[in-house]
């Protein structure tokens, strides 16, 4: 699979916001993301970059089957800047295998804090292992989880409803505190798509971004195997990950840029630009070197309340307008080899 050129700067600032109407916008804390607004860098202060990352990772240490340093070293080799070790009730010291302070690379502490009920929530960030949680509903697990999580400092992400068809939305609507949803995969037993009965995970995130929620999706590996013949039948590396744009490679900066919303998600389409303005919300795709015998095309599908498609263009870059009325608005980017990007979304004050 081609790589995305991860670290290419960024043309301004990104800021979280939501739009009060057309001619008005303010900064808050948890709103869109991956937003360059027209405000540049402070004066002495270099233009954020991309950062490409994998927040879903397993090693021995768990039900993987490479340790650490070599999981670390196939994401080194394979243009990634950062990662999450996320194995199951166990905390992986960053400190014990990122020694390297100048390969322009990330090691973030994270954790898979696990129960038996598969209610599965990464802790992306922590400093200590966080044990199981326990309760008499997958809501008050999830809540629980997800309350340890932010105790520790770290960022929540709920991982793979459909895996076991374990819970809906409908278990996640009263949720307080959430952080990011699983709505793309690269494991082969987590039903990403849904059944035609359950939703996919993308119409999840859409039932909760409708109900008010502010969640931000991303793509992971849930990575397991590095080992023998790679299939897709097999849990490997390298199929869904996420670009924070940050101001530098830290652990700080890039927990900013996930909690805040400012990444986008992808499973092979890279994003050059993506701007949010008071009447308008722009996506810019990275485009590949065309091919001799079939150049690949793009599409941008917007999406608002409800899953409603609200507009789809194939132009790049791609423009949806405002009307006021959609509550929120991303964008979904696909390309004609089936991989895809999603943009988090922007929330208009008129819902």
């Amino acid at each position: 699979m081609p790589l995305p050129a991860c670290c290419q700067r960024a043309g301004s600032d990104s800021l979280s916001i939501v739009i009060v109407d057309r001619r008005d916008f303010i900064r808050v804390l948890a709103g869109s993301a991956s937003l360059a607004l027209a405000a540049r860098s402070a004066p002495g202060q270099s233009a954020p970059s991309w950062y490409r990352g994998n927040l879903h990772t397993h090693t021995i240490n768990s039900d993987g089957d490479s340790p650490p340093y070599d999981v670390m070293a196939w994401y080194k080799r394979n243009g990634y800047q950062f990662l999450a070790l996320t194995d199951h009730n166990t905390f992986t010291d960053p400190a014990l295998f990122d020694t390297n302070p100048n390969d322009n690379f990330l090691l973030i502490g994270a954790e898979e804090v696990t129960n038996p009920m598969t209610v599965h929530v990464n802790a992306i960030g922590v400093k200590r292992v966080i044990p199981a949680q326990k309760g008499e509903t997958v809501t008050a697990i999830l809540q629980a989880s997800i309350d340890a999580i932010r105790a520790e400092g770290g960022i929540p992400l709920i991982n793979h409803p459909n895996f076991r068809w374990a819970f809906t939305a409908k278990d996640m609507l009263p949720l307080r505190g959430v952080g990011l949803l699983e709505i793309a995969s690269g494991h082969p037993l987590v039903n990403s798509d849904g059944d035609g009965t359950v939703p996919s995970h993308e119409q999840m995130w859409d039932q909760l971004l409708t109900a008010g929620m502010r969640i931000f999706g991303a793509a992971v590996d849930d990575v397991h195997n590095f080992r023998e013949e790679f299939s897709i039948d097999r849990a490997n590396p390298g199929r869904g990950w996420v670009v924070v744009r940050a101001s530098a490679l830290t652990r700080e900066a890039i927990l900013a840029g996930l909690n805040s919303g400012d990444f986008y998600a992808s499973t092979g389409v890279t994003l050059k630009d993506i701007q949010a303005r008071p009447e308008s919300l722009t996506v810019e795709i990275q485009t590949e070197a065309p091919a001799a015998s079939s150049p690949k095309r793009y599409r941008v599908v917007f999406v608002g309340k409800g899953g409603a498609v609200l507009a789809v263009s194939s132009q790049n870059p791609a423009s949806y307008k405002f009307k006021g009325n959609e509550a929120y608005v991303r964008a979904r980017i696909e390309d004609s080899g089936g991989r895809r990007a999603w943009t988090q979304p922007v929330f208009l004050a008129n819902r």
